[in-house]
């Protein structure tokens, strides 16, 4: 990243802890969700812990497309459009430069490191989306409708460990090659904690 030294303000902090926790838990009690069925007849504590840490990330999920429209200039959406020309030709000089050994040295949301962000957000707001849906959904009303939802949702389960993977795999190296993303973002610094 570019020798700029900025703070994320807490706002930004706390919606990435929040997606952060609340995506990381709702996807570690998926497999407790599936005992009972599903739907608002499921009263089992598995499913109920699965379906609320999935609302709850619901709504960081929208106060993060908030930001990204009317948040702090880091924030936004606008200066990040993550599948566009230049992005792309951007990112496959990331990894070419990734392939040699060579860290990306960008701005914000630029490159591969924008791409692995994007997807992060359109996959946790794909399964907040598809779970909302299986949780207010009757399944007894239309069950091919149902199963169609459960599906969908299913792909999405199989994508987070990628995104996770490449995201704080990305953090790591980053870390080890001297840049202070976890400081930026309010981890291991006291003075700018959440």
């Amino acid at each position: 990243m570019k020798e700029e030294n900025y703070m994320y303000s807490r706002h930004i902090r706390l919606v990435h802890m929040g997606l952060a926790l609340f995506g990381i838990a709702a996807y570690l009690t998926a497999e407790a969700a599936e005992h009972g069925g599903a739907g608002p007849g499921n009263t089992s504590l598995g499913y109920l812990l699965h379906a609320y840490l999935g609302m709850t990330l619901s709504v960081f999920i929208l106060l993060r497309i908030l930001q990204g429209y009317t948040g702090a200039a880091e924030a936004r959406f606008s200066s990040w459009s993550p599948f566009s020309r230049r992005q792309v030709l951007i990112a496959i000089e990331d990894l070419k430069g990734l392939l040699r050994l060579k860290i990306p040295d960008r701005e914000l949301h630029e490159g591969i490191a924008g791409m692995v962000q994007a997807f992060g957000l359109i996959i946790f707001a794909w399964m907040s989306a598809t779970g909302s849906v299986m949780f207010f959904f009757d399944e007894r009303s239309s069950e091919t409708l149902f199963e169609i939802f459960e599906e969908l949702h299913e792909v999405g389960e199989g994508l987070i460990p990628m995104f996770l993977v490449l995201h704080i795999g990305a953090v790591i190296v980053h870390s080890l090659s001297g840049t202070a993303f976890l400081k930026k973002i309010g981890v291991f610094n006291n003075t700018n904690a959440i």
